[in-house]
């Protein structure tokens, strides 16, 4: 008896030792289970995460980082005011080596001029490609025309003429009268293809205009003519340098004006001064730089004008009103 006894109680440790190795391979798989999991993340993985963190963005990442980016974003905006029934734009993409700030284009090196028309050639080709009509490039005179016209080919993706063209706008035209740094010598001729273009139900676009640059020697009426003129025009693009204190205005369709100033603190980097329903210009944007640029105060207040700043002021007011006499 006391043998049976033991061969049951061997077969019971036998029962029990294979139910405690069962159990420990099943904790082992869960383990690994569990494991392969964490290492190997899935969808429920990524729906159980916590929220991301979104990157923090700068007002300065509106303004363009080189030159081919300005021609591509004052193309978009001029296509999109055009979308938007704007019949007449106003393109500024002002380059500091070839603009200043008194007498506009001076481009005063041999292939200056080139550089411009090349410029423009960019502008027109993307807003050729973003519109759905045909451009029509209308440039100062015949001889830049017919040059152009030689060393861009059939293949620029737009029709090349001169505003002394007998007929810039027919009876037949449905594209987009493209004028290219106009001078104040051709304000008559671009103004009437401009009202004959609109009457067509056909767009406008002046690029670089000079027609306001203030020359020497433009009477009265021509000012008034001109300011009228400008005066129904959108403004779709703008990138306008302030080397006087390393600054830019700049305006992107259907945006506000913008004041940016460069970053004292971080090199290469610009500040969003304030934004405008219309262009600061003149004394007013004086003093609204001057405001930001001035010292503040323990309260945060800009200090007082000095003596000096006061004497540049009257200065700078003198030289306005001198140019306003020659206009």
């Amino acid at each position: 008896m006391a043998s049976i006894a033991r061969v049951r109680d061997a077969r019971l440790d036998a029962r029990v030792a294979s139910r405690r190795a069962a159990c420990a391979r099943g904790r082992v798989r869960a383990r690994a289970q569990k494991f392969q999991r964490l290492s190997s993340p899935g969808p429920s993985d990524e729906n159980s995460a916590g929220p991301t963190v979104p990157r923090e963005t700068r007002d300065d990442e509106c303004l363009p980082d080189s030159l081919f980016d300005a021609v591509g974003q004052a193309a978009t905006a001029t296509a999109a005011a055009m979308g938007r029934g704007v019949a007449g734009s106003v393109v500024e993409l002002l380059v500091p080596e070839l603009w200043d700030p008194l007498s506009g284009n001076v481009m005063s090196d041999a292939g200056d001029q080139l550089k411009v028309w090349e410029i423009s050639r960019e502008f027109l080709t993307q807003l050729n490609a973003k519109s759905s009509r045909p451009v029509r490039a209308v440039f100062p005179d015949a001889g830049a025309a017919a040059m152009l016209r030689a060393r861009w080919g059939d293949g620029c993706g737009f029709e090349v003429t001169s505003v002394d063209d007998r007929n810039l706008v027919g009876a037949d035209f449905e594209g987009i009268l493209a004028f290219a740094a106009p001078d104040p010598m051709s304000l008559e001729k671009v103004q009437k293809s401009c009202g004959q273009a609109n009457e067509q139900g056909c767009p406008v676009v002046l690029l670089n205009p000079r027609l306001a640059s203030g020359d020497a020697g433009v009477g009265l009426n021509v000012r008034r003519m001109r300011e009228n003129f400008l005066g129904k025009m959108t403004v779709t693009y703008s990138l306008r340098p302030l080397p006087w204190c390393n600054g830019s205005i700049f305006k992107s369709y259907p945006g506000a004006w913008q004041l940016f100033l460069e970053d004292s603190e971080e090199p290469g980097r610009f500040k969003l001064i304030d934004e405008f329903s219309q262009r600061p210009a003149g004394e007013e944007l004086d003093e609204i730089v001057e405001a930001a640029l001035r010292p503040k105060g323990e309260d945060g207040e800009a200090k007082e004008k000095t003596a000096a700043e006061k004497v540049l002021g009257m200065m700078r007011e003198m030289q306005r009103f001198a140019r306003s006499l020659s206009q």
